[in-house]
């Protein structure tokens, strides 16, 4: 799936269609209560990540012919079907919850739900680790933290978007992350950000 969406030609519905073959043996996985919980969730991480990428790439070309983008109904189904299923292995996974926020505001955003309560879910994406190193639940990583705020930045009314002051530093920070783990793709979007936030902070490498 994540191949077909590389692709240039059709990648984007070829992609979707590995995606519900995909996404059917995930349900058949978790109907079947494998023990394999974190092989679930990086399967269900990557395909709601996936579908966001394609959505996302869409939403770009459309943006660039002057159009609106509107996901289709089985786009949405799809990318609810898998978000429901990482909202199963959750309740029994707990290193799944901290995925749940950023997908479901993903999901809301997909959908044109209210922005109030998306900003909300992203946040709490953005939580970071306690004073004593103890993470609390749904505590966002580093990475998953710029994925929060890339996506409430680019996707959010300005009025909820991130603030240049308080979350400059901590989208450089992210984009650090990021050149450390050799995301070109989201590096290169973070600094873009950065950019747009005004923040004036100049990434460098670590």
């Amino acid at each position: 799936a994540v191949r077909a969406l590389l692709s240039k030609q059709d990648g984007c519905q070829a992609s979707l269609g590995q995606c519900e073959k995909a996404s059917g043996y995930l349900r058949e996985s978790l109907d079947a209560s494998s023990p394999a919980k974190a092989a679930q969730l990086l399967l269900c991480d990557l395909l709601l990540v996936t579908r966001t990428n394609a959505w996302q790439q869409q939403m770009s070309v459309s943006q660039q012919l002057s159009c609106a983008y509107q996901p289709s109904a089985l786009e949405l189904r799809g990318f609810q079907q898998d978000l429901s299923g990482l909202r199963r292995l959750a309740q029994t996974f707990r290193p799944a919850m901290r995925r749940v926020f950023l997908h479901e505001a993903t999901a809301r955003l997909m959908a044109r739900a209210s922005p109030t309560r998306t900003h909300q879910l992203l946040d709490r994406s953005l939580r970071r680790r306690g004073v004593q190193g103890s993470k609390a639940e749904g505590a966002g990583t580093p990475r998953e933290q710029a994925e929060a705020l890339l996506l409430g930045c680019c996707c959010l009314p300005p009025r909820l978007a991130a603030a240049p002051g308080p979350r400059g530093g901590v989208l450089a920070e992210a984009a650090r992350t990021l050149e450390r783990l050799g995301d070109k793709r989201a590096l290169h979007d973070c600094q873009q950000m950065i950019i747009k936030l005004g923040s004036g902070t100049t990434v460098t490498s670590g």
